[in-house]
């Protein structure tokens, strides 16, 4: 656990600045607005500030060791979210992290399928550039009962839109492809309980 906390941190730690683009289920652009996240470690404790630049809100979290339900990838990536979910609501979050770029993903799943998505464009080197058109409205593609949703070049969001039954395997992750060809990726899967798989470098595959 200690390693994969200092794993986050040397890779997620800074001041983050960034923008929010919240879609709906149809991955179309409801709402975007710019953010400044500082992440940073004071006396063994983690700490993130959430700033909205439009208003000033602040939303601050802390903690001394990590969630047991979150995930860390030898190369930074990370997943939040429940340890155990029903067909009924729930909520992840996940990120890649490709040097000074981050890439992130809330997604909230209600009763009868996917409720909405925040696709989350970060960096470090000043200045964010808006990588994304506006409004947004992301490429769709099928796969197998799921779906891939394309916001920028080189970036896959796999999203369940399923309105689930008990046993349904299910899951979320967001793939990116940068301009050097290297894929930054990170999965997390529920298993036929509805429990948090262990964590692992295959990609999604198609329930069908």
């Amino acid at each position: 656990m200690n390693d994969l906390r200092s794993t986050l941190l040397m890779y997620n730690s800074g001041v983050w600045q960034g923008y929010f683009v919240r879609l709906n289920h149809t991955g179309k652009e409801q709402e975007r607005f710019f953010t400044s996240l500082d992440v940073r470690e004071t006396d063994g404790v983690i700490q993130t500030c959430l700033t909205y630049k439009g208003n000033g809100r602040q939303q601050s979290m802390n903690f001394a060791s990590l969630p047991p339900s979150m995930q860390v990838t030898q190369t930074g990536h990370w997943s939040t979210g429940p340890s155990f979910i029903t067909p009924w609501n729930w909520v992840a979050e996940l990120c890649v992290v490709n040097q000074q770029q981050r890439r992130r993903m809330i997604v909230r799943h209600d009763v009868s399928g996917l409720d909405r998505v925040i696709y989350v464009v970060e960096t470090k080197q000043g200045a964010v550039q808006q990588n994304t058109p506006q409004p947004l409205q992301c490429q769709s593609k099928s796969f197998g009962s799921l779906l891939i949703w394309s916001p920028e070049p080189g970036v896959e969001l796999f999203l369940d839109p399923r309105n689930r039954q008990q046993g349904d395997i299910t899951g979320c992750g967001i793939r990116w492809c940068d301009h050097n060809g290297i894929t930054h990726q990170i999965l997390r899967q529920y298993n036929t309980a509805g429990a948090l798989c262990p964590l692992s470098d295959r990609w999604i595959k198609s329930p069908n």
